[in-house]
């Protein structure tokens, strides 16, 4: 996927993504990790359900007090990107 065809299919699918996207590449070449990075929040943020797990659990972490209660939702939410990045291979 080009730089240009993903930020067509942000524009297209999540374009409330889309001043992030261009903010984040500010006028560089995008590099391969940055496609990367991109296609997987294009991933997440095109799947509003999805997309919604992981700012409630992000939401939930900021009421924590402990490392010890955090940590669990910052593991979901890593296997829940995981599985994105996998569906990207």
């Amino acid at each position: 996927m080009t730089p240009d065809d993903l930020r067509a299919a942000i524009a297209r699918d999540c374009p409330h993504r889309l001043a992030d996207y261009d903010a984040h590449l500010a006028g560089r070449t995008p590099t391969t990790g940055f496609i990367q990075l991109w296609r997987e929040e294009h991933a997440i943020s095109s799947r509003p359900a999805i997309e919604q797990q992981i700012a409630g659990l992000y939401e939930r972490i900021q009421d924590t007090g402990t490392r010890e209660q955090a940590m669990p939702l910052f593991e979901e939410i890593s296997r829940i990107r995981h599985e994105i990045r996998e569906g990207l291979k």
